[in-house]
């Protein structure tokens, strides 16, 4: 029987498919990211065949995870920045996104890893093109507050997080290091860039550390 929603009635089915989703992501953090089906089904109390009703497949279902964790990742970032300069910023977000493959290193297996069925189709895609446009919007607001060319933020945003994704993937497989150590290399490696953008551009790099992103 389905659980009863907070208003005592039935779930609607938007309601149950959240359900089904938490119950899946509690049996993959449990089990491992190859669990099967069944046991992510009996997990949410249903039978397989239901699970395939409101995901579709296997497949569906990692999309539908990497969607909700985009989500619950971009709201980490949308803290309140006021007073955090940008240096601090870039290292914040780099040590959040880190800090989700260490909660979750088992979830992050099974979206890397296409659910399990295919390993070449990377359903964490949609985390990582949530958090590319958040930095884009970042770093437009930052060269544009400088006077300089912002036409580079979205390519500049995607190489950022696409690099810190592939450390992140490394990391994870083999801790070599604390997430700290691996959060300032790759902060100080970034920040080099930046510094050079501004050079580049005729700017003084010292201007940069001291002006604020919202």
């Amino acid at each position: 029987m389905a659980p009863r929603s907070r208003t005592g009635s039935r779930p609607s089915r938007e309601e149950r498919r959240a359900q089904l989703l938490e119950a899946a992501v509690d049996a993959i953090r449990t089990i491992g990211p190859n669990a099967s089906m069944e046991q992510l089904a009996a997990q949410g109390g249903v039978t397989k065949p239901i699970l395939y009703r409101h995901f579709g497949d296997r497949e569906g279902l990692g999309r539908a995870i990497g969607d909700h964790y985009a989500t619950v990742l971009m709201n980490r970032l949308a803290t309140p920045l006021e007073s955090e300069a940008p240096r601090d910023l870039l290292w914040r977000t780099v040590d959040t996104y880190l800090e989700f493959l260490e909660d979750e290193p088992q979830l992050y297996t099974f979206l890397t890893s296409g659910g399990g069925v295919r390993p070449d189709l990377e359903e964490a895609g949609a985390i990582v093109e949530a958090v590319a446009r958040e930095v884009a919007v970042r770093i437009g607001d930052q060269l544009r507050a400088q006077g300089l060319d912002a036409g580079g933020a979205e390519p500049f945003a995607h190489g950022i997080v696409g690099m810190v994704h592939q450390a992140g993937d490394w990391w994870i497989r083999n801790r070599t290091m604390s997430r700290h150590a691996l959060t300032t290399y790759l902060t100080t490696l970034l920040w080099s860039g930046f510094e050079g953008i501004a050079r580049g551009a005729g700017a003084d790099p010292a201007v940069i550390s001291g002006t604020h992103l919202h």
